[in-house]
């Protein structure tokens, strides 16, 4: 399931790193001893220095990963937006002032509101990102398509929509994070 939550740089670093460990256990274990019975002997040096150089690859992947996440933190999310409401033959923009707050908490993989079903009128969803890697939050229903920017973890973001009766999906759009369980449906009256 955490796989699902990496970038694609995250995953190809960390399919590189599995490629070289498992590439090169493989080659001193079953190759060299082969050609090579009193392996490392005389070549104890060459092992030493191959397993060091390994360990200083992998770590080289560790931080260029966690410096990718840093960047990403360090630019910071808008931190509001305002939805687009959209409906058969008109677009309106919801600009409401008076919006009931709704709390909303977001890890991985779950979406946590103080309740499911409200009452329609207009709404501001102030979602706050608990977890531990990047999500965001989307409305979905009876006319309405609103999502906040990406969250990085520890930000918050403020989603203004206006609910009419009806049913929503509201749901993080991270692939593979709606999957994983961020789906809530969200029942209006």
């Amino acid at each position: 399931m955490l796989l699902l939550g990496l970038s694609t740089g995250h995953k190809i670093g960390l399919g590189l790193a599995v490629l070289g460990f498992a590439g090169f256990s493989l080659i001193v274990s079953l190759l060299v001893p082969r050609y090579y019975p009193q392996f490392p002997g005389r070549g104890l040096r060459v092992f030493l220095v191959a397993c060091l150089l390994l360990f200083v690859g992998m770590m080289a992947a560790v931080i260029v990963l966690a410096r990718e996440t840093t960047e990403a933190e360090a630019k910071g999310p808008e931190t509001t937006t305002e939805a687009t409401t959209t409906t058969a033959t008109t677009t309106t923009t919801t600009t409401t002032s008076a919006a009931t707050s709704v709390p909303v908490s977001e890890i991985e993989f779950k979406i946590t509101l103080p309740k499911t079903t409200l009452a329609a009128e207009a709404y501001s969803f102030e979602v706050k990102n608990d977890g531990k890697i990047e999500h965001d939050l989307v409305v979905k229903g009876n006319g309405v398509d609103a999502k906040t920017p990406t969250i990085a973890p520890g930000k918050s973001a403020t989603l203004k929509v206006d609910l009419k009766p009806g049913t929503y999906d509201v749901y993080c759009s991270i692939p593979g994070h709606k999957q994983a369980g961020m789906d809530v449906k969200l029942t209006v009256s």
